[in-house]
């Protein structure tokens, strides 16, 4: 995305020469509901690992004796590996959700072009006709 963004802040750069150095852009912050579950399953992935490799000598250190755990850590213990590789794809699932595929373009605070409307990216022209649109209507209202 970043790459793209450079490129289309080229373009307006270059047809637009008054916008130099007025161009910028960043990240669109997640949903916060998806970092905190991100958060979370990163911890439980890194439990995960930690009972992976200890096992019982992780449940001791905590204060769970072999003969009084629950029953759900007995399971667990017995199916390492697909509780390591359920964490492990609970993580990346969630991780995924971050990414909002946002590619706003605004021009005087009006949305120009949106990929999360639209689903695609959008064409220099698509822009450059964006702002053009823009500026007319603002010159417009500026004349009345």
């Amino acid at each position: 995305m970043k790459k793209n963004y450079m490129e289309l802040s080229r373009y307006i750069t270059a047809y637009f020469p008054d916008l130099q150095s007025r161009v910028s852009g960043g990240v669109d912050r997640p949903p916060e509901t998806w970092v905190f579950v991100s958060q979370i399953t990163s911890m439980l992935q890194i439990l995960g690992m930690a009972f992976v490799v200890l096992g019982d000598g992780l449940l001791e250190m905590v204060g769970i004796s072999a003969r009084n755990e629950p029953k759900w850590i007995t399971s667990a213990k017995e199916n390492k590996i697909a509780v390591f590789f359920g964490l492990f794809f609970l993580n990346n699932f969630a991780n995924g959700k971050l990414a909002t595929g946002a590619f706003e373009v605004e021009y005087n605070g009006v949305v120009v072009f949106s990929k999360l409307e639209l689903g695609r990216m959008p064409s220099v022209q698509e822009v450059i006709k964006g702002i053009e649109t823009v500026r007319q209507q603002y010159e417009l209202a500026q004349s009345a």
